[in-house]
């Protein structure tokens, strides 16, 4: 490899980060954003238990809506929970309530969901539709699924890992985004959302991984 094409793709990597930077830049002003939703949900006694089970079932309701092609409705819904789904932990955390199990039940209730909304379109309106659903949702539902699993994993054996170009917002903005063009547009616009989706959390997944291989070589696992 020659100097120049080392120096190419350093430089590569340097804008990713930086692009990496302005997208966690951005959430963490959207999470500002729903502070007075916290706020509210707080004084009314409401507990973060129960503004994820209202989520799950908002995500639910809009896995329905999605399975028989009422797409704009369904990403209406999906927005919903979504945001209840925003603000259940730093509702814990101001309540002073932070629990390993709501930590566990929140982040199944984020599978749940997308688990629900993926099936919808593989058995639903969209599936029938468009044949190349029955490859494209799996690859999507494993991708996803490998992205958490590997976070999850890693921070199992004490190794930080939440980099990646396609993290639960990303999927989530992209998710609703494709629903409404669907509404739009018609079906054919989610199987461009699912390739990309699919594409993009399995190059994630890969991120991950590669990461947890970096941080992690010749760790031990019975370091402390």
């Amino acid at each position: 490899m020659t100097k120049t094409s080392a120096s190419s793709i350093l430089q590569c990597f340097m804008e990713l980060a930086g692009r990496f930077e302005e997208l966690d830049r951005i959430r963490q002003a959207a999470r500002r954003l729903l502070d007075p939703l916290v706020g509210l949900l707080a004084r009314l006694g409401i507990g973060p238990f129960s503004v994820t089970s209202a989520g799950l079932i908002l995500t639910a309701a809009a896995a329905v809506l999605v399975w028989y092609g009422s797409y704009i409705p369904g990403a209406a819904l999906l927005i919903a929970g979504s945001i209840l789904d925003a603000v259940d932990g730093e509702l814990a955390r101001r309540k002073g309530i932070v629990s390993r199990a709501g930590a566990v039940f929140d982040s199944s209730s984020d599978r749940i969901g997308e688990l629900l909304v993926f099936g919808a379109m593989l058995a639903g309106k969209a599936g029938a539709e468009h044949a190349s659903m029955v490859y494209l949702v799996p690859a999507a539902i494993g991708g996803s699924f490998m992205v958490s699993y590997v976070r999850a994993r890693a921070e199992g054996v004490n190794l930080s890992c939440s980099v990646g170009i396609f993290t639960r917002t990303e999927r989530l903005v992209l998710l609703i985004t494709g629903l409404a063009g669907a509404g739009v547009w018609g079906g054919g616009i989610l199987v461009v959302l699912l390739s990309v989706l699919a594409a993009g959390t399995w190059v994630t997944a890969v991120q991950r991984f590669a990461k947890v291989i970096k941080d992690g070589r010749g760790v031990s696992l019975n370091r402390e």
